[in-house]
């Protein structure tokens, strides 16, 4: 299945002529678990557990194992995640101010292992 693609923060991003662009297969998990990771719980009124919400914590204190925790159990509503695979997840601080998260999960549908990292 394809969808239209959409990278965070942005607007639909555009194919090569011109018209809305299509995304599948690693990239359209990819941009899913973007997306998913940056909503914020109860934005979608018909799936209120949806969403990460991890840009609202930007600028709190860091708690690592509930920002862990929280990716963890987000990664396993979503599809495009072998669920059969184990999925790491690390939360680093490389600098002060500053946080790091490392994903590296398996993609179901290509069977290969993605990395996903996010800085704040």
């Amino acid at each position: 299945m394809s969808t239209l693609s959409h990278t965070m923060g942005g607007d639909l991003d555009l194919s090569a002529t011109g018209g809305v662009a299509i995304v599948t297969g690693a990239d359209q998990t990819r941009q899913a678990l973007l997306r998913r990771l940056c909503t914020n719980a109860g934005a979608y009124i018909w799936q209120p557990d949806y969403g990460a919400g991890l840009p609202a914590r930007v600028g709190t204190v860091m708690d690592e194992a509930g920002i862990r925790a929280l990716v963890l159990e987000q990664l396993q509503d979503e599809s495009g995640v072998d669920q059969t695979q184990p999925v790491t997840v690390t939360v680093t601080s490389p600098k002060t101010g500053a946080c790091l998260l490392a994903i590296s999960y398996t993609d179901a549908t290509t069977g290969a292992v993605q990395e996903l990292a996010l800085t704040t």
